[in-house]
């Protein structure tokens, strides 16, 4: 059910919201199975942005990607016959510098192979599940998130779920200022299109931080309209914030942001302004 604009918007109210994102957030943080999945996680390499777009192409579906041998290490095995994913595998070789000292530089790039999970049998890994929103609530916030994206020069176009990869809710064009967002369920929606527009008030240059920014910041305006997202928002962000200190450094931007984003939605839907009362078309 989604809540009056009007009563509980003062700016304490949304940073009690933050609050208990915070609180929420920490406690997968702490868990045993979310260190689990840290310690598995940090076994896996990070692959540059060609690599990513190969596995991609090769395997739309993949979630995680290892070498055969680094598999047989976390206790699973290639299934027989899987063929593997072409990726680029840079050669090195030490050379010594201007200051007489051996360093490690690429000289040469050659052809390497890597497997999805989805290719492999054994033990199974830890994971985070992220789960998708499911519900109709949100169709009156979406509406005032278009007319501020229109506000913004910003388009947005929906997509159906078979043209992106899996998990893949949308995504923001910052230089095109244009915002695609996959077809699910409306409160789905609804949390992917705030999610988006958070990128756009406040898109910063570490990934991380960013995600971080973007995904509280669409709770916080969720939830201060009366849609609750935390069962994707909490450990989206746990993932995204492995080590705490990422999310306490951004709170002062997700505030700031998400009251951006929450007093804009009021003002291009011709609502009152923080604290005063607005018509019953916002209740369900």
């Amino acid at each position: 059910m989604e809540g009056r604009l009007g009563r509980g918007t003062e700016p304490q109210a949304r940073i009690d919201i933050l609050q208990r994102f915070e609180d929420a957030v920490g406690a997968i943080q702490d868990s045993e199975s979310f260190r689990r999945w840290l310690d598995v996680s940090s076994r896996f390499h990070q692959y540059s942005l060609g690599n990513q777009l190969l596995i991609a192409l090769a395997r739309p579906d993949a979630s995680y990607v290892a070498g055969y041998n680094a598999w047989l290490k976390l206790g699973r095995h290639v299934r027989r016959g899987e063929k593997g994913i072409a990726i680029m595998v840079p050669h090195r070789r030490k050379v010594t510098n201007d200051d007489g000292e051996g360093e490690q530089r690429v000289t040469g790039f050659g052809t390497g192979y890597v497997f999805a999970l989805e290719q492999t049998d054994g033990e199974p890994l830890p994971m985070v599940a992220v789960p998708t929103l499911e519900g109709d609530a949100g169709a009156d916030l979406w509406d005032g998130l278009i007319r501020f994206a229109e506000r913004e020069g910003v388009q947005v176009t929906r997509t159906p779920s078979d043209q992106l990869p899996p998990e893949t809710m949308g995504y923001y064009l910052p230089g095109k200022k244009h915002i695609v967002v996959v077809e699910y369920s409306q409160r789905q929606r609804t949390k992917t299109l705030a999610h988006k527009l958070m990128h756009h008030i406040a898109l910063v240059d570490d990934r991380a931080e960013n995600e971080c920014i973007a995904e509280a910041g669409a709770y916080v305006v969720c939830a201060h309209f009366g849609i609750d997202t935390g069962e994707r928002s909490f450990p989206y962000v746990a993932a995204w914030a492995k080590d705490k200190s990422v999310l306490k450094k951004v709170l002062g931007t997700i505030q700031t942001a998400s009251a951006t984003l929450i007093e804009g939605v009021r003002a291009v839907s011709g609502r009152a302004p923080a604290g005063g009362e607005v018509s019953d078309a916002w209740q369900q």
